[in-house]
């Protein structure tokens, strides 16, 4: 077993970290390239609406179950090997989107793509997370974040305008062309990364299984705040162009309130306001940014309209600016190199049953009101409200701790 645990000169770590953040805006851009067009290209291979309705899904259900199994082999294998793999097979099985002609060939491809993505997060992560000092990981974990929010914002923009002047398989293949740039980048980037033989103490914690490695407090803190925000995401997502288009906007609008949502964040996450918790430690910013979330979600629920959304989607790209940052660092500082891949696999893990959660209870939630519109975004703020409350207690129970000798996280 092989495992990495440095990356030699300073220029390579820093090449390694760029390759590492590049990997980050190619899975995204991916990601975000594909939510819009998922659904059109399986109606446009002939499937029923039930079918479409699983084309969109199967992906999120191997990227999920790919992000635990792959956190594994990150932290058995090292980071490099599973990241090019990784993105070997995604472009391949992009390349397969421009062949696809039936809705079953469809379904197989997207559980593959969803499978094959799902180390690129995990990995680039843990290896920015590796070579980040403790003072430096919001700084470091927020750029992350920031890159995630431009690929929000351009994704969707590339994959309409694309599809509108040369078609999906256009689409697709330039998609791939991206990945296989990134596993060129990263190849060279990373060669000198390097690579030795752990000790049977690495063997005795995988052997503990992946309960043991990723249920400690301070994880589960990072977990569940990450948590809470996606389910607020996954109710905003569903929810919000339902009501904007019963209120007669039009889609571009929906569109440019996700961007408002994105570029907020964006904006946060770069700035000195995403690195705050590498000054006053992890709990006060996550806090902070689930307090806001909190109270996005309660406003996007009290009040419509255009404004009404723009102003929801202002706060909730503020305190995302706060969230992200914050529980990614505390990920990477929580953690040893031995197992910080298998925390980060879970961690994107989390995020995906989040939005899951949000996504899935937002239709029953408005049958259960009578349509009313407010329920959903309720419910889902008493996700980071709670979170919230049990960060507070736990600093203060931390405080209490280092006035005899402990620290806060």
């Amino acid at each position: 077993m092989i495992r990495s645990i440095g990356l030699g000169r300073e220029g390579t770590a820093e090449a390694a970290r760029l390759a590492a953040r590049f990997v980050v805006l190619v899975a995204f851009l991916d990601l975000f390239i594909h939510l819009p067009l998922a659904a059109p290209f399986a109606k446009s291979v002939g499937s029923p609406v039930w079918l479409v309705g699983l084309v969109v899904a199967v992906y999120s259900v191997t990227n999920l179950a790919g992000n635990v199994g792959s956190g594994v082999l990150l932290d058995r294998w090292g980071r490099r090997g599973p990241v090019l793999v990784g993105l070997a097979t995604t472009a391949f099985v992009l390349a397969l989107y421009a062949l696809v002609q039936t809705p079953g060939q469809l379904l197989a491809v997207r559980a593959a793509h969803g499978a094959a993505a799902s180390v690129l997060a995990p990995g680039a992560f843990a290896l920015i997370g590796d070579g980040s000092s403790s003072d430096q990981r919001a700084r470091s974990m927020g750029v992350n974040g920031a890159i995630i929010a431009a690929a929000a914002i351009a994704g969707p923009l590339f994959a309409g305008v694309v599809r509108d002047a040369m078609g999906f398989s256009a689409v697709f293949l330039i998609d791939a062309g991206l990945m296989l740039a990134a596993f060129v980048v990263f190849f060279y980037a990373t060669r000198q990364v390097a690579l030795v033989r752990a000790g049977g103490a690495s063997e005795r914690r995988l052997k503990q299984g992946l309960l043991k490695t990723v249920l400690r407090l301070p994880l589960v803190a990072g977990y569940g705040t990450i948590l809470a925000s996606a389910v607020g995401l996954g109710v905003i997502v569903i929810q919000l162009p339902l009501l904007l288009s019963a209120e007669g906007e039009p889609s571009v609008r929906t569109g440019m309130i996700f961007a408002v949502y994105a570029l907020v964040s964006l904006l946060v996450m770069a700035s000195p306001l995403g690195r705050t918790s590498d000054r006053f430690g992890r709990s006060v910013p996550m806090a902070a940014g689930l307090a806001l979330v909190a109270m996005a979600l309660a406003a996007l629920g009290a009040f419509h309209g255009i404004g009404g959304a723009a102003g929801g989607m202002v706060i909730f790209g503020l305190g995302y600016g706060f969230v992200f940052p914050a529980s990614t660092a505390l990920v990477a500082e929580a953690t040893g190199v031995k197992e910080r891949g298998t925390a980060f696999g879970v961690y994107f893990a989390v995020y995906s049953i989040g939005v899951a959660i949000g996504s899935a209870a937002t239709g029953p939630l408005s049958n259960l009101a009578g349509g009313a519109a407010g329920l959903p975004f309720a419910t889902a703020a008493a996700f980071p409200a709670a979170m919230g409350l049990f960060l507070i207690a736990r600093r203060s129970a931390t405080n209490s701790a280092t006035a005899t000798g402990g620290t806060e996280s």
